[in-house]
C-alpha cells in the first residue's frame, strides 16, 4: 500500500524522541567509522577528556586524603587523650614519654614506652611493645637506617630492631616514626599512662590564612584543567563542520545537525571518561613514590563517593555546552562548504563584568568568618570568576592588537591573518597558561607573605638576640634535661662533639617551702655554678640562695611526683647572692635567684629517696656543618629520652610546610596537563590546516616561513596572554593580601619564575609540534576526497 492509499490515521510519524536518539546514534557512527582522520580526532578527544578527567577525580580524592589523615591521626592519640590523674598501674595499662624530634629538618614522631603489664594497649600498626633496648620503627625510618650515608642517625637509635610500624600507624609511607623501649621509665620521669590509644577526629585547627591558601591553591590547580577540557571537546572542528554540510546536502536540518555534532562528541567523551578513571587506578601507587612530607597511601587517592560520581556527569555535559556553543556561530550549508557567519569584534563589556563579579565575592566573602558556611564556596567561586573573566579579555586583546594589524616579514603577515581569522581558537589553546599564570601568582604572593609573617616574628627575635654582643660572641646556648646528673666521662664526650664550645652538668631538685613557695634546687661544681650565677669565690661545700627569708637549718619539702613522696631537705649554711641568673634565650633555667638555691656536691646531703634529674648546659657554634645532628648523637647515647631541640627548627609553621609541599605537587600537575593539552591542540590545528600548508609549499613558500609563521601563531596570543595573567595575578593577590590584613608586597623572583615557565611551556609544546608541520608541507596533504 502506497502513502496515497493509506488513511491519515494510518500515516507513521517519527517520534521526536526516536528522531533526537536516531541523530545521536548516527553522530556517534560517524566517529567510530567515519574513516582515519575521524577516528583520529576521537581519540585525541578521548585522550584529552581523559588527561582531564583524571586530574578532576584526582581533586575529588581530597576529602578522602583528608579523612584518612584524620582518621590515622585520632586512631595513634595517646597523650591528647590520657587522663589526668592517671588511672593506676595494671596489666593493661602502658607509660610512655613523648620523645619527637627531627633529621636534617625532617620530623620525627618518637614514643619511649614501658609496659607495666601482660597486655598493655598496642599503638596502631605495632605487633608488640618493644622492651628495654628494643625499637619499633617505620619502613622510612628503617631504610635510612639501613643506609650507610646515615651513620650520625644510625648512632641515635643504636638499639635492637624487633619489628615495623604498619601503614595503619603512619601518616603516610614516609613519615619518620619509632617506638623506643625503656626498663627505666617511670610515671614520674615519663608523664603520661594510658590504658588505650585513639580519640575522635576533630575538625582542623588551621589558621585562616592557611585555610585560604588551601582554597585558593585548590582553585587555582583545577582552573586550567577545565579550560583544557574546553579545548579538548573541539578537537577536529573544521573537518567536523565539512561532515555536518555533507549531512545538510542529504537532507538534515539544522537541528538534526547538532545533534549529530553532539552525538558525534559523546564517543570520544564515553572513552575519555573510562581513559580518566584508567589513568587514576593506574597512577595511585604511583602517589606512595612521591617524597612530599609523609606522603599518601594509594588507598587515599579513592574519589569521593558524591564528588566522583559528580565528574561524570559533569564532564559529558561540559563537553556538549563547548560543542553545541562552538555551533553558533557557524553556518552549515548544504551545497558541501562551510561558510561561516561574519564575526562579530568581541566586546568587552561582559568580560569585564565576569571579572568584576569575581572580586566583589572575594572581597564579600573576605569580610565574612573564614571557618565553613558560605565563605570557602563564596571564595571558590570568585576566583573562578576572576580567572576565567581574564582568559576571556584575551580574545578581546588579541583581536584589537593582532587582528588587524598587518606588514611586517611573510611569516608574521601569514600569522596575524591566521589570528585575525580564526576568532577564538588561537586563544584558547593559551587560556590554560593565562589562567595557571594568573592563579599561581595571586598564590604565590599570597604564600611567600604568609610564609614571611609566620618567620618575622623570630627573624626580629633572632635580630634582637644577635643585637647583644655579650651573646653574639659566646654562641647558641641550650638546655637538655636528663634523667640523672651526667658523670664526668659524659660530659667529655659531649665537650668534645664537633660545635661544642662548652658543656657543663649538673642536678635539679625542686622543693616546696613551708608557706608553699617553690624553690629549685640546683647542684652542680663550682665552676658550673659560677657559669650560672655571678658568684663570690666558691669552694667546695658551698652554698648560696637567693630566696628571700629562707633560713639556713629550714626544712624544705624537695622532690615527690605520682609515686615517690616528698622528703624534708634541711638547708644548709650558704652565702646569700642577689643573682641574677645568667640568662640567655636558648636555655630556660626557668627560676630567677630569688628562688633559687645553688650547691656544691659536698654540702648537698639529699635524702636517697629522692630523684635527682640532670641537666645540660651546651654552648655550640652553629657554624659547625652537621654540629645538630652529631649532638643529638651524642645525648642520645647518654640518655635515649633526652631531646636537643633547636628553636631555630621550629620557626616556620607545620602547616605552612605542608601547604608548600601540597602547592608544589600541585603546579607539577598542573603544568603537566597544560603541556599535555598544547601538544595534542597544536597537532590538531596543523593537522586541519594541512592542505593549506601543502598548497603553501607548492607555490614555493619556504618551510622555514611557515615554521616561522606557526612559532608566530603562539607566540603573539601567549606574550599578550602572559602580559594580562601579571596583571591580574598581581591585583588578586594584592587584593587578598589588603583583605586578610597583611602588607602588599610582591617577590619579584618568583613572579618572573611563574612567567618564564608559562613562556616555557608554550615554546617547548609547539617545538614539539613541529613534527606535525613538517610533514604537512609534502605534496600528499594537496590530495583531497
Amino acid at each position: 500500500m502506497s502513502l496515497r492509499e493509506r488513511a491519515p490515521g494510518q500515516i507513521r510519524r517519527r517520534r521526536p524522541l526516536s528522531s533526537f536518539l536516531n541523530d545521536l546514534w548516527l553522530g556517534a557512527q560517524l566517529a567510530l567509522r567515519g574513516g582515519r582522520e575521524v577516528v583520529l580526532r576521537t581519540v585525541l578527544t578521548a585522550i584529552g577528556v581523559g588527561v582531564a578527567t583524571a586530574a578532576l577525580l584526582l581533586a575529588t580524592t581530597l576529602p578522602t586524603v583528608l579523612e584518612h589523615l584524620g582518621e590515622r591521626h585520632a586512631a595513634r592519640m595517646d597523650y591528647q587523650v590520657a587522663e589526668y590523674p592517671p588511672p593506676p598501674a595494671g596489666d593493661d595499662t602502658l607509660l610512655f614519654r613523648i620523645a619527637d624530634t627531627d633529621y636534617e629538618r625532617t620530623p620525627i614522631h618518637g614514643r619511649i614506652v614501658r609496659a607495666e603489664g601482660s597486655d598493655p594497649p598496642l599503638p596502631p600498626g605495632v605487633a608488640e611493645i618493644p622492651g628495654p633496648g628494643e625499637i619499633v620503627l617505620s619502613p622510612a625510618l628503617a631504610d635510612l637506617l639501613d643506609d650507610p650515608e646515615h651513620e650520625v642517625l644510625q648512632r641515635r637509635f643504636d638499639h635492637t630492631v624487633i619489628g615495623e610500624v604498619g601503614p595503619e600507624g603512619l601518616m603516610g609511607p614516609h613519615e619518620l616514626v619509632y617506638y623506643l623501649g625503656d626498663g627505666e621509665l617511670t610515671l614520674d620521669n615519663a608523664g603520661n599512662r594510658i590504658t588505650g590509644y585513639g580519640g575522635e577526629p576533630g575538625p582542623g585547627g588551621d589558621e585562616p590564612v592557611i585555610l585560604l591558601l588551601g582554597v585558593v591553591g585548590v582553585v587555582v590547580m583545577l582552573t586550567p584543567v577545565v579550560v583544557f577540557l574546553g579545548s579538548a571537546v573541539r578537537f577536529g572542528g573544521e573537518q567536523r563542520d565539512r561532515r555536518l554540510s555533507a549531512l545538510r546536502l542529504m537532507g538534515a536540518d539544522r537541528g538534526a545537525t547538532r545533534r549529530i555534532a553532539a552525538g558525534e562528541t559523546l564517543p570520544g567523551v564515553a572513552l575519555g571518561l573510562a581513559l580518566g578513571a584508567g589513568f587514576l587506578l593506574a597512577g595511585r601507587p604511583v602517589v606512595e613514590a612521591v617524597p612530599i612530607a609523609s606522603g599518601l597511601y594509594a588507598t587515599d587517592a579513592t574519589p569521593h563517593p558524591v564528588l566522583g560520581p559528580l565528574v561524570f556527569l559533569a564532564v559529558p555535559l561540559l563537553a556538549l555546552w563547548v560543542v553545541l556553543g562552538s555551533l553558533r556561530g557557524v553556518v552549515i550549508d548544504p551545497l558541501g562548504a562551510v561558510r561561516r557567519a561574519e564575526r562579530p569584534r568581541p566586546r568587552l563589556w561582559w568580560r569585564l563584568l565576569l571579572f568584576v563579579l569575581g572580586i566583589s565575592l572575594i572581597v564579600v566573602s573576605m569580610r565574612l568568618v573564614p571557618a565553613g558556611g558560605l565563605w570557602a564556596p563564596m571564595v571558590s567561586i570568585g576566583f573562578l570568576a576572576a580567572l576565567f573573566g581574564t582568559t576571556a579579555v584575551l580574545p578581546w586583546l588579541v583581536d584589537r592588537l593582532l587582528g588587524r594589524a598587518s606588514g611586517g616579514p611573510l611569516s608574521l603577515q601569514l600569522a596575524l591573518r591566521r589570528l585575525g581569522a580564526a576568532g577564538g581558537g588561537p586563544t584558547r589553546a593559551v587560556s590554560g597558561i593565562v589562567v595557571t599564570v594568573a592563579g599561581a601568582i595571586a598564590l604565590q604572593t599570597l604564600f611567600a607573605n604568609a610564609w614571611n609573617d609566620s618567620t618575622v616574628e623570630f627573624a626580629e627575635f633572632v635580630e634582637e638576640v644577635y643585637a647583644n654582643d655579650e651573646f653574639g660572641a659566646s654562641g647558641f646556648q641550650l638546655q637538655v634535661d636528663l634523667r640523672s646528673v651526667p658523670p664526668e666521662g659524659d660530659l667529655a664526650a659531649v665537650a668534645e662533639t664537633p660545635g661544642v664550645q662548652e658543656a657543663l652538668g649538673y642536678g635539679r631538685v625542686e622543693g616546696v617551702t613551708d608557706d608553699g613557695s617553690d624553690v629549685r634546687v640546683l647542684v652542680a661544681d663550682c665552676p658550673s655554678l659560677q657559669q650560672m650565677a655571678d658568684l663570690p669565690v666558691c669552694s667546695p661545700g658551698d652554698a648560696f640562695s637567693g630566696v628571700p627569708g629562707l633560713e639556713a637549718g629550714e626544712t624544705l619539702m624537695v622532690g615527690g611526683g605520682e609515686e615517690a613522696p616528698a622528703a624534708p631537705w634541711t638547708v644548709p649554711g650558704y652565702t646569700g647572692f642577689e643573682g641574677p641568673l645568667v640568662e640567655h634565650p636558648w636555655h630556660g633555667w626557668g627560676h630567677s635567684a630569688r628562688n633559687t638555691v645553688l650547691v656544691t656536691p659536698e654540702t648537698a646531703a639529699l635524702p636517697e629517696e629522692v630523684a635527682v634529674a640532670g641537666s645540660l648546659w651546651i654552648r655550640v657554634d652553629p657554624s659547625v656543618p652537621a654540629m645538630e645532628e652529631e649532638l643529638r648523637a651524642t645525648v642520645a647515647s647518654l640518655d635515649p629520652t633526652a631531646q636537643v631541640r633547636f628553636p631555630i627548627t621550629s620557626a616556620t609553621l607545620p602547616a605552612m610546610v605542608r601547604m608548600r609541599a601540597a602547592l608544589i605537587a600541585g603546579a607539577l600537575a598542573c603544568l603537566a596537563v597544560i603541556a599535555a593539552g598544547l601538544v595534542v591542540g597544536t597537532v590538531e590545528q596543523i593537522r586541519e590546516r594541512k592542505r593549506v600548508h601543502a598548497v603553501l609549499s607548492a607555490f614555493g613558500t619556504r618551510r622555514r616561513t611557515l615554521v616561522a609563521s606557526v612559532l608566530w601563531q603562539t607566540t603573539l596570543p601567549v606574550l599578550l596572554g602572559l602580559a594580562l595573567a601579571t596583571v591580574t595575578g598581581m591585583a588578586l593577590g594584592a587584593l587578598t593580601l589588603l583583605l586578610v590584613g597583611f602588607p602588599v608586597a610582591f617577590v619579584s623572583t618568583d613572579i618572573l619564575i611563574i612567567v618564564g615557565a608559562g613562556a616555557g611551556v608554550a615554546l617547548l609544546t609547539t617545538l614539539l609540534a613541529l613534527p606535525a608541520l613538517l610533514r604537512t608541507m609534502r605534496p600528499e596533504g594537496l590530495r583531497w576526497e
